[in-house]
């Protein structure tokens, strides 16, 4: 399979520290690089405030020895026999695992066609000019549509990864990909009020699509910063919440992902691994993980452990069908044939973690509009507060709210919700037709949840 020069030298490098680990005496080895180059402008109080280059490339190393395992990092491609001899030190000082194994992975899988070449390009020493134009005209387009709005901080940047793994089994694996975005924080400032703190961001694949993403993210936190001013006292009741597309995640899908997790579930921090087959949710809850990621948006086809990624539905019609495993939660969970479902996250510079890694949510048969016409309910664009991973119970602060009475929001100052995540996702009463996307790797709709508790200040 043919290879670009960077991969086959990175390749080489990472084929000597393998080699260097088996002369040290590891039953197996994986080595995993990491090559990242990135270009930001920072911004600060309405101006620009910073323009950071930086490159970074970082060798993990993990071998098992025995039925021991260790890892070791660096950043210095000349210390990689040090590297190697320190991971089989490590591992002979570690605790044995019985059934201990590595992802020894044997076949070949290269995808280095993810950078799109405008975004390499400005990525060079010629591109510091022209992304700190951008993010000037961004600035003042933002500014323009509400001189109260005050950008606090924010940035534009543009980046680029690339991965490659090689393993004891004999597989290889390389990935490249390069994004660009932005992010804005603030508030607006209307005389001697001061509205809520909020924020906003995306990121695209391809530098064409980034100007049309960055007025999205103006557009979206403007609106925000805006509509918090004017807040008056909530009130205290018993009822129900609306909750936009981008704070589903926060609210109850980053906690139910964790409770998810097969090493949550081994932990006996997770009932939800003896619920496979049981109704969690209402019928018309559907999460899926989309693996690879979408069309615009494409992830590495491997994770961590160099496992394939492929969609993988976890709640269908309500329904409980899948936990989240990397390879070593597979093993450790003593289930005869069970094996990694593709969720190895992390880095180089560390040994994988179960996590989703691309998340849609099906959408449902009602426009947001009809959803926000509650006769009373609470708008929650932003949650500041604590989930209970295994109890479920959650309770935090509303930023940013507004009082839905009859569809016409009026805007409050912070109230507090508390509710259970295992209730309120069978008390789900609606869910919008449209979806957004957000920041390329979560598809959502907005949501209505009854029965929450709402306290105000």
């Amino acid at each position: 399979m043919p290879t670009s020069p960077e991969t086959t030298a990175l390749l080489a490098r990472c084929a000597e520290a393998l080699d260097a680990a088996r002369a040290a005496g590891a039953d197996d080895v994986e080595v995993i690089a990491d090559a990242s180059r990135s270009l930001t402008v920072g911004l600060q109080n309405n101006d620009l405030e910073s323009l950071r280059s930086e490159e970074d490339l970082v060798f993990g190393l993990r071998v098992r020895v025995g039925a021991r395992s260790g890892f070791a990092t660096t950043n210095q491609p000349a210390e990689l026999r040090a590297l190697a001899a320190e991971a089989v030190a490590l591992a002979r000082q570690s605790p044995p695992e019985e059934g201990l194994r590595l992802p020894t992975f044997a076949d070949a899988l290269i995808d280095d066609d993810g950078v799109d070449p405008v975004i390499e390009a400005l990525l060079g020493p010629a591109g510091g000019g022209p992304l700190a134009a951008q993010a000037v005209a961004w600035l003042q387009a933002a500014r323009g549509l509400d001189p109260r709005v005050v950008v606090d901080s924010g940035e534009l940047s543009l980046s680029s990864t690339h991965r490659v793994m090689l393993s004891s089994g004999g597989g290889l694996r390389s990935w490249r990909g390069a994004e660009a975005g932005g992010s804005l924080i603030g508030m607006a400032v209307d005389g001697a009020e001061i509205g809520s703190f909020t924020w906003d961001a995306d990121r695209v694949r391809a530098a064409s699509a980034l100007e049309g993403a960055l007025d999205g993210v103006a557009r979206r936190f403007v609106g925000k910063c805006t509509a918090a001013l004017g807040a008056g006292r909530g009130e205290s009741f018993r009822g129900t919440i609306l909750i936009p597309a981008d704070c589903v995640s926060d609210l109850l899908l980053d906690p139910l992902l964790e409770l998810l997790s097969a090493d949550r579930v081994r932990q006996g921090k997770s009932t939800l691994g003896q619920r496979l087959g049981a109704q969690i949710a209402v019928p018309d809850f559907t999460l899926t993980e989309e693996g690879p990621g979408f069309s615009n948006f494409a992830l590495a086809p491997f994770d961590r452990d160099g496992a394939h990624r492929a969609r993988l539905p976890l709640v269908e019609g309500g329904v409980l069908r899948h936990i989240l495993y990397d390879d070593t939660e597979a093993w450790r969970s003593g289930r005869p044939g069970q094996r990694s479902t593709g969720h190895g996250q992390g880095a180089a510079s560390s040994t994988p973690a179960v996590g989703a890694a691309c998340l849609s949510l099906a959408a449902g048969d009602q426009p947001w509009s009809t959803l926000c016409a509650a006769q009373r309910a609470v708008l929650v664009p932003r949650f500041a507060g604590t989930v209970d991973p295994t109890s479920g119970d959650f309770s935090g602060v509303v930023k940013g709210g507004a009082l839905l009475i009859d569809g016409e929001a009026h805007p409050i100052a912070e109230v507090s919700v508390a509710g259970n995540l295992y209730a309120a996702l069978q008390a789900i009463s609606g869910i919008s037709a449209e979806r957004c996307l957000l920041m390329g790797t979560s598809l959502l709709p907005g949501l209505r949840v009854e029965d929450v508790s709402i306290t105000a200040g």
